[in-house]
Order: C-alpha cells, then structure tokens, then sequence
C-alpha cells in the first residue's frame, strides 16, 4: 500500500512538472507566446480605497489559465488578417485601432488556423496576471513600484507614440506591457463590484461598455495602476487600445502548442533604436558650468521617426541662479503665462530647482526638485530626468537651446 502510495505521489509530481509550463506557436510566420498563470485567489479592486467603481474590494478565485507574454503584435493581426490599420505602425508594436467586434473577428480567425480556442481576458483574469499571479509582490504597477521601470507612459514616452513590445522589464510572471503602451480589452461588459466571494467571475449579462485594463503610453501614474477600470463602447476605436490573448489550460489546447523553452520575441529581436535625432551625440559636455546652461530652452518632443517637434514651453536659466518657466496657456485667448518661477542651482551634475509660491500647482508651492541633466550637441541639446513627487513616475524632458 504504501509503495502504490510513493508511486502516486511521484507521478503527481510529474504531472505537475509537465503542466506548469509556458507554451507557443506560430501562425504564418508569427510568433504566439503565452505564460501560464496557475489558479489561486486573489483580492481584486482598489487595495488603498480610493476609486469607487474599483471597490468593494472582493475575494476572485481563479482556474488556471494562460495570457499572452506580450499584446497582440502588428506582424501576428497582420499574418492572421491580412492588413493593418494601426495609427502607429511597426512589427513588433502592438496592433491598435481596433474596436472589439474586429478582435473577436481575428480570435474567430486565429482559433481556424491554428485549431487552438484563444479568447480574451476576462477582467479578472486581466488583473490577476497583471498583479503577478501567485508570485504577487503587491506592487502598485505591473511588476514593481517604479513606473519608468515597466510601463511605457507620459512621464518616459518622448516620441508620443507605441513602443516595440517588450522593451520595458516584465512582472512576476513575465509578463510584458500590462501597464502602459496601449490599453487592453477585457471580454466583460462593464459591471459595478460587489463584496461576495466570486469564482471565474465574466461580468455582467450585457451592458452598454466592455472594460479595458491597463493604461497606455499617453497616461499618467494614477491611469496605469493594476486596479484602475476604464470601460468604452465595442465600437471605440483608438490608438492607444489593443489586446492580448487568453487561452483556456486545456488538454487540447496544450498539445496543439509547443513546450517554450525559448522565446522567438527576444529582446534582441524586439530592441528599438533611439533614432538619430533623439542621441546625444559625441560632441557631450559632461561638467556643465552655469554659464553652460545659462540661456533660453525650448521644450522639445519627438515622433515616431526622431524628428523633433517644437512646443511653445520656454524655460530661462538665468546666470543669477532666478528660472522662470514660460508657455501659452491652452485656456482663455491663448495668453502667454508663467508655469513655474524660482531659483537654481548645480549640485552633483543635477538641476536643483526650488518652486517659489505663486506656482499654479499649489502641490509644487516652496518643492524642491532635482533634476538629472545630460547636455549633446555642443551644450545645445538638454535632456532633463525627474521624478514627479505627485504621482512618484519619472519624466524624461528635452530642451533644445535658443540663445
């Protein structure tokens, strides 16, 4: 009896060493990867309790699944629909402009092709993963506390467009982009939260919107939080919203696919270069004096091609060590307006700004911020990296020098 015992147990173990495993395939050419996120239960909604349609915080325990390791590419809607509409386009960037009617019509298609039943996320599912699963570390981002570090959003974003996948570090799982680069369709129609026990929870019956889960490049912190909801009509479209694939941890699902020892979407496949215009080149002052920076500073941007774009935002660096922040306000008759006054200083190859009160962000009222500084282009090129006290993400800036 006992033997027959060891036996069992050892071919349980087995069983399990084979089922925990994370799988892929390839459709015409392009890659699919999914993790497996094995079933527990979680606490899904608002953990500080600050967004009401994200409470009652509830008890969701889930079967295992599998999710994509990265959004739905440009190169896989291509190879399973035969054309791209995406606003921002780029093989290893996440398909978008897509409403949920076409997704479904591509999983239709996909599922023919492949044999495999993929679906989407439902919303719990969604933030489950995003949370990193039974590997949960609790953080407020999809893999870590620092935003920069995970998600491509309005504080790191200089090109205003989609990034490559990939391209940001993945959460517990391995998962990449859950926060930022483009919003994420879930299945469920939007519904309110309610504080019972829930088992593979799908939403409500029908409702006018469907959820969408995890912020995009153009958002700021608060947008890009794993508990945060936004819901939108199946016929929104946008560039900043895509999808990723879900897929039941079925028997036949799983032997259809193959066993990922390694992965086809690498970073060395998926790498960005910064185009030419966006480098500091060689010709760099690595010592900046005062006199280096004293002087007018457009605020600059960049496309998705590295040219730079131009912003009526002014920043003056006096050599009295007084700044000034200038720009058209977009309110009103377009009047010129102060956005921030102050003094400065270089401390450790920072910017040492401090706010005088006046500020019209009474948040920033007598803050001091420092600032990284790099200088290319003869001195004429500043990009500036700060963290925002209010929402703790960091902010990458580029001024290009007037006088």
């Amino acid at each position: 009896m006992k033997r027959t015992l060891l036996i069992i147990s050892a071919l349980a173990l087995m069983c399990i060493g084979v089922r925990a495993q994370n799988l892929k395939a390839t459709v015409n050419g392009a890659p699919i990867e999914m993790i497996e996120v094995e079933g527990g239960t979680f606490m899904m909604g608002d953990h500080m309790e600050q967004r009401a349609d994200a409470l009652p915080l509830h008890e969701v325990s889930l079967d295992t699944y599998y999710i994509g390791r990265t959004e739905v590419t440009q190169q896989l809607w291509t190879a399973v629909m035969g054309y791209n509409n995406s606003y921002f386009k780029g093989k290893y960037r996440p398909v978008e402009t897509i409403d949920y009617d076409e997704v479904q019509a591509f999983i239709i298609k996909l599922n023919k092709l492949t044999g495999i039943n993929f679906r989407l996320l439902t919303e719990a599912e969604w933030e489950y993963a995003a949370r990193g699963g039974n590997k949960s570390k609790g953080y407020i981002y999809s893999g870590s506390n620092d935003l920069d570090e995970v998600g491509w959003t309005v504080y790191n974003n200089v090109i205003n467009a989609t990034h490559n996948v990939a391209n940001k570090a993945p959460n517990e799982l391995g998962i990449y982009d859950m926060t930022g680069n483009v919003w994420e369709w879930c299945s469920d129609y939007n519904g309110a939260y309610t504080s019972e026990p829930q088992k593979n929870p799908t939403g409500p019956t029908w409702q006018s919107w469907h959820q969408a889960r995890g912020g995009a490049f153009h958002n700021n912190a608060e947008s890009n939080e794993v508990c945060y909801r936004d819901r939108l009509y199946p016929s929104k479209k946008r560039f900043t919203l895509g999808f990723r694939l879900a897929m039941d941890a079925t028997k036949d699902n799983i032997k259809k696919m193959v066993k990922a020892k390694t992965w086809d979407l690498t970073e060395d496949v998926v790498a960005e270069e910064t185009p030419h215009n966006q480098k500091l080149n060689k010709t760099m002052i690595d010592n900046p004096t005062v006199q280096d920076l004293a002087g007018v500073w457009q605020y600059i941007s960049f496309d998705a091609n590295g040219k730079r774009k131009y912003h009526v935002a002014l920043k003056f660096l006096n050599a009295d060590g007084t700044f000034q922040n200038l720009q058209f306000s977009q309110s009103g008759n377009g009047q010129i307006m102060y956005k921030g006054a102050g003094t400065w200083k270089l401390k450790d190859g920072c910017i040492v700004q401090k706010y005088e009160k006046g500020y019209n962000n009474e948040f920033f009222d007598g803050k001091t911020i420092t600032i990284k500084l790099m200088l290319g282009d003869n001195g004429n090129l500043m990009h500036l990296l700060w963290v925002d006290p209010m929402h703790g993400g960091k902010v990458a800036e580029w001024y290009e020098k007037v006088d």
